[in-house]
């Protein structure tokens, strides 16, 4: 069923989408001033269910680079709208409808920034089901929608990748490009038509953010905060989270490498988990949890909660002495395939194991 978003819901879709950002995706707080800044009390964006899909050409929307550089080089908002016609004039297609490549972070906001603006409809729905850091690590890809043609543009210029380019090279060409402006952009690509994005994108995603940011907004306790999380999981496309510990920030190394956040933190158990203790691995998101071995890596998501409030911590906001709940929750199906598991398992970080599905239950 077709629903809307109001200007008073924006705030709900920033905190849900950094909940499922796996600590990285960006800061949603930027995009969200944006949102705010520019829809009145009266706007509403139109959300279209997997059900409600009509025969449209559907483009994905996306914000890729440092994350550093776009919080400290604000876009202006209308470099994703550049970045529409962009794709629109070389791949000669007029886009109908936009759906999100990733709802972890600062994607989730970012069709709706191009929908306010150019008031089309936007989809209930993903590529990623959470964040990942290249641009072939979605279910298009996976599906065989290209990527090209593909438009990238940053706050001075401009580039259009035709579509004769394979998803790696497109991927490859972006990130040139991006690195060499500024750092950060704003891209298009993935063009596809109804019946090709239904059986390729992770449907309700958008909408599971928006009432997962409206529970850890609630002021309820923390246990009844925390039930009313987890319910939100029932009937939805990830398995049930689970509470791995509850402790304390004992130790947090990260450094900059390759142009990726990498590090690790330790959280020494208190309460009912204490003589326990994690070591969260993370590259630009949390990628593993590590409890004498391996029990749950990416694509499986990995959550640091802010134990007062629940709020989601990011990989360059986790500090040592914060007081968290470490979780973990299955990961939607198709990123569990073995096809998939090429571009997103614990082999694309460089961890020395093999993917085991996480076995999800109990809080």
């Amino acid at each position: 069923m077709t629903w809307h978003i109001r200007k008073t819901d924006i705030p709900a879709i920033s905190l849900g989408a950094k909940l499922l950002s796996c600590g990285g995706g960006g800061d949603t707080k930027s995009v969200e001033a944006l949102l705010l800044s520019i829809m009145n009390d009266a706007d509403e964006i139109e959300v279209r269910t997997i059900a409600d899909i009509k025969n449209e050409w559907i483009v994905s929307v996306g914000i890729m680079g440092s994350t550093v550089l776009f919080n400290e080089d604000i876009p202006s908002g209308d470099e994703g709208h550049q970045a529409l016609l962009t794709y629109e004039s070389v791949s000669n297609r007029k886009a109908e409808a936009l759906i999100s490549i990733e709802i972890g972070g600062v994607n989730a906001l970012a069709p709706l920034v191009i929908a306010q603006q150019t008031k089309l409809p936007v989809i209930d729905g993903d590529g990623m089901g959470r964040a990942f850091p290249e641009l072939y690590m979605t279910s298009f890809h996976l599906n065989r929608i290209p990527l090209a043609p593909l438009s990238v543009v940053t706050h001075d210029h401009k580039l259009a990748i035709a579509a004769d380019n394979d998803a790696f090279a497109s991927t490859y060409q972006a990130k040139e490009f991006t690195v060499r402006n500024g750092g950060h952009s704003h891209t298009i690509g993935y063009g596809a038509d109804a019946d090709q994005m239904k059986t390729a994108m992770l449907p309700g995603t958008l909408n599971l953010v928006y009432r997962l940011g409206k529970v850890i907004k609630n002021e309820l306790s923390i246990n009844k905060k925390l039930n009313q999380l987890f319910e939100m999981f029932d009937n939805s496309i990830y398995g049930l989270p689970k509470v791995i510990l509850q402790g304390v920030l004992s130790e947090v190394n990260r450094w900059f490498e390759n142009g990726a956040m990498i590090g690790k933190l330790v959280v020494e158990g208190r309460s009912a988990f204490s003589n326990r203790k994690v070591e969260v691995e993370f590259r630009n998101e949390f990628i593993s949890i590590k409890e004498n071995g391996y029990i749950c890596t990416a694509p499986d998501l990995v959550l640091l909660l802010n134990a007062q409030n629940l709020s989601p911590l990011s990989v360059v906001e986790v500090q040592a002495g914060q007081s968290v709940k470490v979780l973990a929750i299955s990961a939607p199906n198709v990123l569990r395939t073995t096809d998939m598991l090429e571009y997103v398992g614990p082999r694309h970080y460089q961890l020395p194991c093999s993917y085991k599905p996480f076995n999800e239950g109990g809080r």
